[in-house]
């Protein structure tokens, strides 16, 4: 996919189920059945690259190989292998941007050596994050989750903060290089970001988790999985209502099927996808 000389690529770690409780585990096949008597949902995992010519910039990090570290087969997919896919290694990202701190989208920034030392997936990134999102991870330490879904793991981030590799955004909009601009939202977690990619005329929003498929294009009742229901169903509103505006492209991060599409109105004014 391309926004104005801007390349873009959608990094799919698979397709998982989660149950309420935060637990998640992969799906091998995608025609295996839902577990039984388990209210387990599925989702996918696709952090987004991105590549302006200058830097090459990944949106959220999947579970990469956090995951590995309890996976038996080999085969997992982690940031590492998905990247190497597309033709870039590890050194070669040098901005992440992350919408929030769920585990599920910051896992892939580290992985823990068998010697127990935590070392960085991307030795070259500077990561940004709200200083909101990180007060609120700290924050969740010793505490049982307020929401349903997967939470905060922040032990692993403690290395990269100490060696300076974390910016903490205070503003609520910012851009991060020329063309990438990120947005504070709120609502699903205190400090939640969406990112906008505006490049010769050309728009596309990544929401994290704010509008994380396709299903929550018309969504606006209050969701249990968001930290400030309300403030998410107004954010979410407006930013489809933006959306529509630009004629962007929505990039989404969880969803099992329509993994991009550009806004549109559907003949009972509803929001939809373009088809084609």
């Amino acid at each position: 996919m391309e926004i104005g000389d801007f390349r873009l690529e959608q990094l799919s770690e698979g397709i998982f189920e989660v149950s309420p409780a935060g637990s998640i585990r992969k799906i091998r096949n995608h025609h295996e059945k839902e577990t039984p008597n388990e209210p387990f949902s599925r989702v996918g995992l696709d952090p987004v690259l991105i590549d302006t010519g200058s830097n090459s910039i990944l949106l959220d990090c999947g579970l990469g190989m956090g995951l590995d570290r309890s996976e038996p087969e080999p085969d997992t997919s982690n940031i590492v292998t998905n990247l190497d896919i597309f033709g870039y290694r590890p050194t070669d990202i040098d901005v992440v941007v992350l919408s929030h701190l769920h585990y599920d989208h910051a896992a892939g920034l580290s992985f823990t050596g068998t010697a127990g030392q935590v070392t960085a997936s991307l030795p070259n990134a500077r990561i940004y994050v709200q200083k909101l999102e990180w007060e609120a991870a700290l924050g969740s330490i010793g505490s049982s989750p307020d929401v349903n879904g997967m939470g905060y793991e922040p032990d692993d981030l403690y290395r990269l903060v100490a060696d300076g590799r974390i910016v903490f955004l205070e503003e609520e909009r910012r851009e991060i290089v020329p063309g990438i601009t990120v947005i504070r939202t709120g609502g699903h977690t205190p400090g939640h970001q969406v990112v906008r990619i505006r490049r010769k005329g050309q728009t596309a929003y990544y929401c994290g988790d704010l509008i994380p498929n396709e299903l929550y294009l018309n969504r606006f009742h209050a969701a249990k999985i968001d930290t400030d229901p309300l403030k998410a169903k107004k954010a979410r509103m407006l930013l489809l209502q933006q959306c529509w505006r630009d004629q962007a492209t929505l990039l989404f991060y969880h969803s099992v099927f329509r993994k991009a599409g550009m806004v549109v109105r559907d003949k009972n004014r509803g929001f939809a996808l373009k088809k084609g």
